[in-house]
């Protein structure tokens, strides 16, 4: 398997080697150098303020060095752990090859604990071609960028940019998880090449911290990096380029295809009603679904929908108005995600630009193909908004979009026999390992291969 991680004192040699093959060409328009990330040895688990050391791994330069299950971290290289976020960012910012020094404590004892981890491995996947490059958008951040194809294919390629979920982490294959092998059947399966760019703040990519990282900044990235990666690339074809979001990636996806060229838009995980009511519908949700007494439901969604418009459109911290008056301090506590001066992990600015985004009239102004996925039984969204991309679309072009749902499937595409289950999480259906994703990504290689990149 080719896996070619380039560097400008590289690239030359990388060129002669590979001359002949998909991934000299890919390599060729990607630019930039970053280091790889480093392997910690361990797992850091948020506790309290700090990093708890869990799932260390037996004979690792971290094991070896004394480090112990348990252990509070208390500093990274120099630099204080003052909350898990921020550790976290700490440890992701180590590269690989380069001594790491991490300030315990065990039992009420100070120890320093100093190893060199070695580099993350690249993704090893049989049957794919994998290529890790760098893209450098206009304002500045260096960005990890993977170019992945079916093994011993040749371009140009039809492609598929992915713009992913809220949450922060890598995108890379060897993490795991149902989404990532969603994405990971469709680089197999769908004869196209998958496109992924970490965000700022994930993975190898340098930029602020993704808990940092707004909406409009994380939108313009991507929309850089689409333009860089498909512009003159002999390994794809520019003319055969689907998007893919998912879960809040779906309101990315359509704002990356304005004014691009492109095949069609499949999302799954995310519709298109204005942002300030998809955060009441998470709240209703969440009060309908969790045993609150339906005769309190109208009440309470009263105040958060007032506490909603105070924080998302006219933009004030959530901290300020819960402090205004018992009843918005209950709101806020009623609103799910919100802790630490962040929501789902993210800046409150990222959701109050997210606001201010019209996603109809991105949608509107598309001149392609569209799929629609919906889990019936999904945690977070709801229906209504994913019909809704399909029913405007099919006004101005009709049978142009497709409308999908897929009972017993959730927001993660995962399946469970009542939505109570799934809402709580509990009581998933096992069997089959393949019978999940392929509830989503049968429908979606067919409606490839049919609709968005038919030869």
């Amino acid at each position: 398997m080719l896996k070619f991680q380039f560097s400008p004192a590289l690239f030359l040699i990388a060129l002669s080697l590979l001359a002949d093959s998909p991934a000299s060409r890919a390599a060729a328009q990607l630019t930039g150098d970053l280091p790889r990330r480093a392997e910690p040895g361990f797992v850091p688990a948020p506790e309290g303020d700090g990093l708890k050391v869990t799932e260390l791994v037996a004979g690792s330069p971290a094991a070896k060095a004394g480090l112990k299950e348990g252990d509070m971290v208390l500093l990274v290289n120099g630099r204080p752990v003052s909350k898990p976020l921020t550790g976290l960012d700490l440890l992701r910012k180590t590269e690989g090859g380069r001594e790491l020094v991490l300030e315990t404590v065990r039992g009420g004892k100070a120890r320093t604990v100093s190893y060199t981890p070695a580099p993350l491995p690249l993704e090893n996947v049989p049957g794919l071609e994998s290529v890790y490059g760098s893209i450098k958008t206009p304002d500045g951040a260096m960005l990890r960028a993977i170019i992945t194809w079916p093994e011993g294919a040749t371009g140009p390629l039809p492609a598929i940019f992915f713009t992913q979920w809220v949450s922060c982490g890598t995108i890379e294959f060897m993490r795991g998880g149902l989404s990532r092998e969603i994405l990971k059947q469709l680089a197999l399966k769908s004869g196209a090449a998958l496109i992924r760019v970490e965000r700022a703040g994930t993975g190898d990519s340098e930029g602020p911290a993704c808990h940092k990282l707004d909406y409009d900044t994380e939108v313009a990235h991507y929309r850089a990096a689409f333009k860089i990666i498909i512009t003159d690339n002999p390994l794809i074809d520019p003319d055969r380029v689907v998007i893919y979001g998912s879960s809040l990636g779906s309101t990315v996806a359509p704002l990356v295809a304005e004014g691009n060229n492109v095949a069609g838009v499949m999302v799954q995980g995310g519709g298109a009603v204005t942002y300030l009511e998809r955060m009441i519908n998470f709240d209703r949700q969440n009060l309908e679904r969790t045993g609150v007494a339906p005769e309190e439901i109208h009440a309470r969604m009263l105040r958060q929908i007032q506490f909603n418009v105070e924080y998302l459109v006219k933009g004030r911290s959530p901290e300020k108005i819960a402090a205004e008056s018992p009843e918005m301090a209950a709101a806020k506590a009623g609103i799910l995600g919100i802790e630490d001066g962040m929501h789902y992990g993210r800046p409150y600015a990222w959701h109050q630009q997210a606001a201010k985004r019209n996603f109809l009239a991105a949608w509107s102004s598309l001149n392609a193909p569209v799929l629609v996925i919906f889990g019936e039984f999904d945690q977070w969204e709801g229906r209504h908004g994913h019909e809704l991309i399909a029913n405007v679309i099919n006004r101005q072009r009709p049978g142009t979009a497709t409308f999908l749902p897929i009972p017993h499937m959730d927001h993660d595409g995962d399946v469970y026999d009542t939505i109570e289950d799934a809402y709580l999480w509990r009581n998933q259906i096992s069997g089959d390992p393949d019978r999940a994703h392929f509830l989503q990504t049968g429908p979606m290689l067919r409606w490839l291969k049919d609709v968005a990149l038919q030869n």
